[in-house]
């Protein structure tokens, strides 16, 4: 409202009051129209309300860069150049509430994480893009610290201060938005809070330096290092609690450290019993643990760098049980096992060193020294072999055991454990108490020999007891034995390789295997053929008692009632009784499957009970099994075999007991032979064999092989030199066989390296070679040959061995030769092979070129290492003409090669050719044949006994056997009439004809001729045979002695006329002889 002002003169002013009454919140931006003579003026009439107008003077907020474990704090300025009072919210970019009104930054991490978990819950898929805003946002947070809500008053400025607290190394950039509560006249406000965290300058290498497990009473040295990030060189002092002032000390303990350089610093601790006790609120009880804190303070650094040293505590302690070694009552040569057991009191690992040990004291384990865990318990055993000292019988040792307890690099400690054990000598002397049998593949077969002597004066009954083979695969034979006093006997032991497995139920089934095995239970073997006698007895009665017709009939008569009665039963059996059988099988069946669910929970149960090592420990054995299911799986056994023995003549209950130790090895088969029996047959005496075994390395090692020494009079012996086998490859082995001798052979070829062994067996069997010559007499007579030509005769040789055999005919002694100097007989062929039972044939050519009937020659059938040596006597002629005249000289039996000339030079003495040649021409015709002189008789002129009488007629009639014998030779002359075969042509050939004319003037006819005439065809002989017959004597002259012998010399002259056959030119059909007979005829 407003009064007008009316008239205003020139130069003039008139005031006009508005007065304005406020009736709404809105601004009024209006005019005030004045109407002027001159025109309108318009005047501006501005009104506005009281509201908030707000402003930020720095949007952007730049912490920079903070160190870690420092803080930072800022302001944003805000002002408000309205007059009304505003509320300011700080949200996020989105508009979303990130702070309550009371709540700071860092725990509102807490409630996003809610926030989130209820969206999850109420939205199954987030977009995710706002996940990584949300985790983003989160982080951010966690590291700023201020308020949510605000107020600013009119005309003012508000500082709002922001706090940077950082908890992770890095970089954040986090968009803010400022909401106002008059948000028509103050719209929102973009801000960004960013920063960067940084490493602190000093900073230590380990937050936690672990001694580990530290012995008492001992001193412990550690580093510890620090480092200086910063160009600046800083001040830092080492910060310890008090109670580790006496155990802990560090040098230096204040120092500085240069700018980008580090600062080493040690600290020693002592180990004392009282650091448990000062320091006991640093122990964790549960795992004996101390974590003692400790800090490094700079001058430049608010926060401080701390560490702490971690460190337990232990003892050197190992407890051995028994602390006194007892071995008990030894025998001279065998070994007694004591249990030792060691537990490690420590937490740390100890090694246990048992040294020097005495000369009878080993330790079972191969590991030496022995090492214990933490906290382990651990047994072995000591093993006292006792030995032999000559001219004592019985002594009693007694020392110390001295162990050495190492622990690692730090301390050892020396105990000694006292030992003793009676000694005395065994009645029974044992070649080796402990038998160790090499590393033998699978299904290989090692033997060795035991020699055992009684050397006391009695008979002593020993006795081995085997675990089943099964179970440990040795066979010692034989098993018991009774020895006489300082006899010896041997024990033949022989180890079978397989991998064997000790089961729970092994040993029952052996068991049953056994009693039900007649071969292996005398007493069920007896009953067995106990029952088969009473069944023989029983049937023998019953044949007797009963016929069979009857028999027959009434079982008939039975089946066919049982039958009916079986119908009669089915129909008289209800429903009611058919389901009650039913229900009875049900429930038998069902107790049936109850007893078998029992029968296999016990097995179950008796498998889970069974302990492996304590059943072999009962049965005298121990297994170590390695790489088990594997190519290189191996199990080592070790046996005690127990050996009872006693005196013969003591009761059973005073027997003694010693044990022999067997160890074994069995491996898989890592060596391969393409044969294990490698079969020479029979081969000639002398005669070399070559044959080729074939050995694989199946293993991933190269096998260094090497052979054992074959016996040297084996007849086997490997040629080639054995090199290494490479992984998965094959060499060759050539063994040969060489027999000395015929009689078989047999050996073992052992092919060992360092990991297992493998064999083959060698037989063969050594034979002389043995022929047969065809003719059995070993005389071959080629007869007559006319000069100029040749003769051919076959004789065979017969291989009667198993093999074939090489043979040549050799010259042991011959006759003449040819002029020429070359050789009369000829033989094709002269050396050949043949095949075992066969024959050959072998052609004779006897071919001279002079007159005589010294051609001859002993030759033999050379076969090297024959059994007995065939020899064959050759002889023939050679004659001018194709009939031939000449003395009967029989050849009956072999000639022995010292009768026969050695040798005939081939220049021969030329007059002796000549005086053969006129022999044989017709020059020579004058044959003498003289008969021997007979023996004189001696006559006894005295008076003799009848006994003595008695004796004269059986010395005379042994005399008249022998007489007999050489009538042949006294009363008989002969000669032969031969007729030669001519070989180049035989139509040549013509018989020869011959006649004997014996004189007229032989009144007495002393001498006879029993074939004066005959004919002789070609390439046969025909025998002239002359007998001399002597008048008979007076047996009154006969007997006196001075008229024995007494007679005179008889001869006659008998025409011999030869013709025929064929003749050469200049030669006469007719050949004349004169034979003269010769003889001494005893007459008076």
């Amino acid at each position: 409202m407003y009064k007008p002002p009316g008239r205003i003169s020139a130069g003039m002013s008139c005031p006009i009051t508005i007065r304005f009454t406020a009736q709404t919140i809105d601004d009024i931006d209006d005019v005030f129209p004045i109407l002027t003579e001159t025109g309108p003026v318009n005047i501006p009439l501005i009104c506005t309300s009281k509201k908030a107008i707000c402003e930020c003077i720095n949007p952007i907020i730049d912490f920079e860069k903070v160190i870690f474990g420092e803080d930072c704090t800022k302001t944003l300025t805000i002002i408000n150049r309205g007059a009304l009072q505003t509320e300011i919210s700080i949200k996020s970019a989105k508009g979303l509430d990130i702070l309550s009104k009371t709540e700071v930054a860092s725990q509102m991490v807490n409630q996003v994480k809610n926030e989130q978990q209820s969206e999850q819950e109420e939205k199954v898929r987030i977009d995710q893009q706002q996940d990584l805003y949300q985790q983003n946002l989160i982080q951010s947070l966690s590291q700023l610290k201020f308020s949510k809500v605000y107020k600013i008053k009119g005309y003012s400025e508000l500082h709002i201060p922001i706090k940077y607290l950082p908890n992770q190394i890095g970089t954040f950039d986090l968009p803010l938005m400022l909401y106002f509560e008059n948000y028509l006249h103050s719209p929102p406000i973009n801000i960004i809070i960013k920063g960067e965290c940084i490493q602190v300058p000093i900073y230590v290498e380990k937050p936690i330096y672990d001694f580990e497990i530290c012995l008492l009473n001992h001193i412990y040295r550690e580093k510890i290092i620090f480092y200086n990030r910063s160009q600046n060189a800083m001040k830092t002092q080492i910060v310890a609690p008090k109670e580790t002032k006496q155990f802990f000390q560090f040098n230096p303990l204040l120092g500085y450290i240069q700018g980008n350089s580090k600062f080493e610093v040690w600290v020693k601790m002592n180990a004392d019993k009282d650091l448990l006790t000062f320091c006991s609120k640093y122990l964790d009880k549960q795992t004996g643990f101390l974590d003692i804190p400790f800090k490094l303070i700079g001058a430049d650094q608010v926060m401080p760098v701390p560490f702490t040293i971690r460190t337990r505590m232990t003892i050197n302690t190992v407890q051995i049980t028994p602390g006194k070694i007892n071995f008990g009552k030894l025998y001279e040569g065998t070994a007694s096992r004591m249990a030792l057991t060691c537990e490690n009191l420590s937490e740390l690992p100890q090694e246990i060193l048992f040294y020097p040990l005495p000369k009878e004291i080993s330790v079972e384990l191969d590991l030496i020294p022995i090492k214990l865990l933490p906290k382990e318990k651990f047994q072995t055993n000591l093993i006292y072999r006792s030995t032999k000292i000559p001219g004592v019988n019985s002594r009693k040792d007694e020392g110390y055991l001295k162990c050495k307890i190492i622990t690692g690099t730090i301390a050892t400690k020396d105990i000694k454990i006292p030992y003793s054990c009676d000694i005395h000598k065994c009645p029974l002397e044992f070649s080796a108490m402990k038998i160790d049998i090499p590393a033998t593949q699978v299904d290989e077969v090692f033997q060795s020999t035991l020699q055992i002597k009684n050397s006391t004066n009695k008979a002593i009954l020993f006795e081995f007891f085997l675990p089943k083979f099964e179970i440990c695969g040795l066979k010692l034979s034989p098993m018991v034995q009774k020895i006489q006093s300082e006899e010896s006997v041997e024990i033949h032991l022989e180890f079978f390789s397989f991998f064997k497995k000790l089961t729970a139920f092994t040993l029952d089934e052996l068991a049953q295997k056994y009693d039900n095995d007649p071969n292996f239970n005398f007493q069920l073997r007896m009953k067995i053929k106990r029952e088969q006698q009473e069944e023989e007895r029983k049937k023998n009665e019953n044949q007797n008692q009963t016929d069979d017709e009857n028999t027959n009939k009434n079982n008939k008569k039975q089946t066919n009632t049982q039958k009916e009665s079986k119908k009669d039963n089915n129909k008289k059996l209800s429903k009611a009784q058919l389901q009650a059988q039913e229900e009875e099988q049900k429930r038998l069946e069902e107790l049936e499957k109850q007893k078998e669910e029992q029968q296999i929970l016990k097995k179950q149960q008796v498998e889970q009970n069974f302990n492996m090592e304590e059943e072999l420990a009962k049965l005298g054995g121990k297994l170590l099994e390695f790489n088990k299911e594997q190519p290189n799986h191996n199990q080592q056994y070790t046996w005690l075999i127990p050996c009872y023995f006693k005196h013969t003549d003591m009761p059973d209950a005073s027997k003694f007991l010693t044990f022999i130790e067997i160890n074994t090895v069995t491996v898989n088969k890592s060596l391969l032979l393409d044969k294990t029996i490698i079969d020479f047959g029979e081969i000639a005496v002398g005669i070399r064999e070559i044959k080729e075994l074939l050995i694989t390395n199946n293993s991933d090692q190269i096998a260094d092989i090497r052979t054992e020494l074959l016996p040297l009079f084996s007849g086997f012996s490997v040629i080639n030199a054995l090199r290494p086998i490479n992984p998965f490859k094959t060499r060759n082995i050539v063994v040969q066989f060489q027999p000395h001798e015929d009689k078989p052979f047999e050996e073992i070829l052992k092919i060992k390296c360092k990991t297992t062994c493998v064999s083959a067996k060698l037989i063969g069997k050594g034979v002389r070679p043995e022929v047969k010559l065809i003719p059995e007499n070993g005389l071959l007579n080629i007869g007559g040959v006319i000069l100029g030509e040749k003769a051919e005769k076959t004789f065979k040789v017969l291989n009667v061995s198993n093999f074939s055999i090489k043979f040549k005919v050799t010259s042991i002694s011959h006759g003449i030769y040819n002029k020429n100097g070359s050789k009369v007989f000829s033989f094709i062929p002269s050396e050949v092979q043949i095949e075992a039972h066969k024959e050959i044939e072998i052609k004779l050519i006897f071919q001279p070129d002079r007159i005589s009937e010294q051609f001859f020659e002993l030759v033999s059938i050379d076969v090297p290492n024959q059994k007995d040596e065939k020899k064959l006597f050759i002889y023939g002629s050679c004659y001018p003409r194709q009939s031939y005249i000449t003395h009967y000289k029989p050849i009956l039996q072999l000639p022995q090669s010292n009768s026969l000339p050695a040798k005939i030079e081939s220049a021969f003495d030329q007059l002796k050719i000549l005086d053969e040649e006129t022999i044989f021409s017709p020059k020579n015709t004058r044959i003498l044949l003289e008969f021997t002189k007979p023996k004189i008789k001696e006559v006894n002129v005295f008076q003799t006994s009848n006994n003595d009488k008695q004796e004269e007629i059986e010395g005379e009639n042994n005399n008249n056997n022998e007489d007999n014998n050489n009538e042949e030779t006294m009363f008989l002359r002969k000669l032969i009439i031969g007729n030669s075969k001519i070989y180049s042509d035989p139509k040549l050939e013509k018989p020869c004809n011959y006649e004997v004319i014996m004189p007229k003037d032989d009144k007495n006819n002393y001498f006879l001729c029993d074939n004066p005439k005959g004919t002789v065809t070609a390439g046969n002989e025909a025998i002239l045979l002359f007998r001399l017959k002597p008048p008979q004597m007076d047996n009154l002259i006969s007997n006196i002695e001075a008229l024995q012998g007494l007679g005179q010399w008889r001869e006659i002259k008998a025409e011999l006329k030869l013709s025929g056959g064929y003749l050469n030119q200049g030669q006469t059909d007719l050949w004349q002889f004169d034979v003269i007979l010769r003889a001494y005829i005893n007459q008076i």
